[in-house]
């Protein structure tokens, strides 16, 4: 059975885009206390003090992530 991709192994699939979401996937891999797993609420949560441009991106790429086969929400 294919397990389904939580956010931060998604986001380590978008580093190799030159747009704002490969962007920030890089800026997310230095981070050394992103949550491993959860649900958006979880990531809301460690987004929300980040700067307005970085809480935008995030949302764009939840969304993207959201749309992909099966993400993992949990």
């Amino acid at each position: 059975m294919p397990t389904t991709k939580t956010f931060p192994a998604w986001l380590t699939d978008q580093e190799y885009r030159g747009d704002e979401i490969g962007a920030f996937a890089k800026e997310a891999a230095r981070l050394d206390d992103l949550p491993d797993s959860g649900g958006k609420a979880i990531y809301d949560g460690y987004f929300e003090t980040s700067l307005e441009s970085q809480q935008q991106t995030y949302e764009r790429a939840w969304t993207e992530f959201e749309a992909s086969p099966e993400p993992s929400k949990q």
